[in-house]
């Protein structure tokens, strides 16, 4: 795993543990998701019924076309129930990395738990 993928990891669980304010978290993760260096471009998509709604992105669109890009989709569940994803696009000349992708799945599982936890108590 990069330097730089293992600092965003850590510093998006803090935020997750910190802060009761979905949106808040969605930007930050945002935030410290696209400072990595192959990542092109990040997305936190939410379930609304039956549609994924995009709730946070690093841009508008990829600087590239996602035709040339690798794309990882990480589920944000609580333990069986899809609450949402997060879509990372690799750099073109960059492969998915199993450490990337580790890291990647704990953010969406502790995400997933803390939009659980949110839910209850509301």
């Amino acid at each position: 795993m990069a330097t730089s993928t293992a600092i965003a990891s850590l510093e998006t669980l803090v935020a997750i543990h910190r802060s009761n304010n979905p949106d808040e978290i969605y930007a930050q993760l945002i935030s410290n998701f696209k400072r990595v260096p192959h990542f092109d471009w990040i997305g936190v998509y939410i379930k609304h019924g039956e549609n994924m709604v995009r709730k946070a992105a690093s841009s508008e669109t990829p600087s590239i076309s996602p035709a040339r890009l690798s794309i990882i989709q990480i589920p944000i569940r609580e333990k069986k129930e899809v609450l949402g994803k997060i879509m990372v696009m690799m750099q073109p000349s960059q492969s998915i990395d199993e450490s990337d992708y580790l890291a990647l799945m704990k953010t969406g599982e502790e995400l997933g738990k803390k939009l659980a936890l949110i839910e209850n108590s509301a």
